[in-house]
């Protein structure tokens, strides 16, 4: 699969986060430097998704709560699952992304490095997500030296 690199308007455009664990954490980690319009659904949602601005919805998934849904993120643990909300919020027109199944996605999730209005996307084609942290954590150092970063 070809993946294009984009810039997406989120402005008051609603994302979903479907699963309330550690692939739901990562994916937020990068969503919340963009936006606070995003909304967790996950029967049990761990601790540090709490301490994130984000809404959060502590209940089983059903496709209701993609009406209206811009992206859609399904990280759940059950693939199966995982695969109907894919389905789902495609019927709906939303974007989406399913944590460990790429076939299913419409986009990826770079690894991004962000200072003020500067946004740096390493993106592995959905391939080698550890290479693409490690090229972004290398940016990041040769852009924390003051004198290269706003050349």
């Amino acid at each position: 699969m070809t993946f294009l690199p984009v810039c997406l308007n989120i402005t008051a455009k609603r994302i979903v986060i479907i699963g309330g664990g550690r692939a739901a954490e990562h994916k937020l980690v990068a969503l919340v430097t963009y936006t606070t319009n995003i909304t967790v659904i996950a029967p049990q949602v761990s601790p540090r998704i709490r301490a994130m601005p984000v809404a959060i919805q502590e209940e089983a998934y059903t496709e209701a709560v993609l009406e209206g849904a811009f992206l859609v993120y399904a990280c759940t643990d059950d693939a199966a699952l995982n695969r109907r909300i894919c389905h789902a919020a495609h019927r709906r027109g939303a974007l989406v992304n399913s944590a460990g199944a790429v076939a299913s996605s419409d986009f990826t999730s770079p690894a991004i490095f962000r200072r003020g209005v500067m946004s740096v996307a390493v993106s592995s084609n959905a391939t080698d997500a550890s290479r693409a942290i490690r090229w972004r954590e290398r940016i990041k150092e040769f852009l924390d030296d003051d004198s290269v970063a706003d050349r």
